[in-house]
């Protein structure tokens, strides 16, 4: 814990003397490409001097950490607030949601033609006729859908491409957030209250998961106007692979409420018969718990620059379309409620009892 806090906090000093010292440096403020965060508000005297206060009060931190003093706790909370609220943006939700869209096509090729080539090896006859449908219909997208799919595929990757410096500062400050929240957990670590019993996490951790899985849903019903005659966000004619890519955006958003709701089925705790050489087997506590805490803090992070480029668009629906700030809670409640479960000591799970 404390060669992390140190290390990190090293870094956080170095980057913030490189950005108060050097306006050209500094990637935020009025240059800033994304503004949905609450860093493009301040140039680099003020976001420099942040960071390089920040480095050294967490460098104090994380020497002290070894004494769980209130005075270090609390530091540690700021440094948490820090990169979660003040340095934060809503691009790594951008990230996840167009790596996914790219993504879950390939996967659900992979879960269709995994079994299919399974049975055909075992010699079955229905093996042989799937794999033929699959083999026409893969033909068929190819000829009518493939060049779209390949416009597709490049607008996406040609957009990560332009913002991958941007990207870049977004990703290094979830990391950086994600560190400081495991060095507080750890210091305000000990015996668990009695509503984190096994028990008691089922019963509002299933409130939890329905309420975080509802979320994206907006959002996949917004997207999927782009298959109608009256695309939102867009003026004049829309081509065939922006067509697609609304597609698979709403897809993606789908597929996060169905990968929630794992959380309180049976199939998020034993791997279904469907998942070839995994079926039947406990699903790793922590796949589930570090995907969707993974998510769960991405939400967290997007909400404050989401609040703020709502305010100053005077567009205060666009919290009930990208509800990250409801989501990211909810989310991490659920995903707090499976860990609570299924930890060592967690024995009352939903594949114990037969739910």
């Amino acid at each position: 814990m404390k060669p992390l806090g140190v290390l990190l906090s090293l870094a956080v000093t170095a980057v913030g003397a490189l950005w108060w010292t050097t306006p050209a440096s500094y990637p935020f403020g009025a240059r800033d490409r994304v503004t949905v965060s609450l860093s493009h508000l301040f140039e680099h005297d003020v976001g420099g001097a942040m960071t390089l206060a920040a480095g050294l009060a967490g460098l104090a931190v994380a020497l002290l950490s070894g004494r769980p003093h209130p005075l270090v706790r609390a530091g540690a909370v700021v440094q948490v607030l820090f990169f979660g609220v003040v340095m934060s943006d809503a691009g790594v939700m951008s990230v996840l949601g167009y790596v996914m869209g790219l993504s879950l096509p390939v996967a659900l090729a992979v879960a269709l033609a995994v079994p299919v080539v399974r049975a055909c090896a075992l010699g079955r006859i229905w093996g042989y006729v799937a794999l033929a449908a699959l083999v026409v219909a893969g033909a068929a997208v190819a000829v009518f859908l493939g060049g779209a799919l390949w416009a597709y595929a490049g607008n996406v990757t040609a957009g990560l491409r332009s913002y991958a410096g941007r990207l870049a500062w977004t990703l290094a400050d979830m990391a950086a957030f994600a560190a400081w929240a495991w060095i507080t957990f750890r210091l305000f670590g000990g015996a668990l209250p009695r509503w984190a019993g096994p028990v008691q996490a089922r019963r509002w951790g299933r409130v939890a998961t329905v309420g975080a899985a509802l979320c994206p849903l907006p959002y996949a019903l917004y997207r999927l106007t782009w298959l109608t005659p009256w695309p939102t966000d867009i003026s004049g004619p829309i081509d065939l692979p922006l067509r697609l890519q609304g597609l698979m955006l709403a897809f993606a958003a789908v597929t996060a409420c169905v990968l929630t709701l794992g959380l309180i089925s049976r199939w998020g705790e034993v791997f279904p018969r469907w998942i070839p050489m995994l079926r039947g087997r406990p699903v790793p506590v922590p796949l589930p718990v570090v995907l969707g805490g993974a998510v769960a803090g991405a939400c967290c992070l997007a909400s404050p620059g989401l609040a703020v480029n709502a305010v100053e668009r005077g567009e205060l629906w666009a919290l009930l379309l990208w509800p990250y700030p409801l989501w990211g809670v909810l989310l991490g409640a659920a995903v707090l409620a499976y860990w609570l479960r299924r930890r060592p000591g967690g024995v009352y799970t939903a594949a114990s009892t037969g739910a």
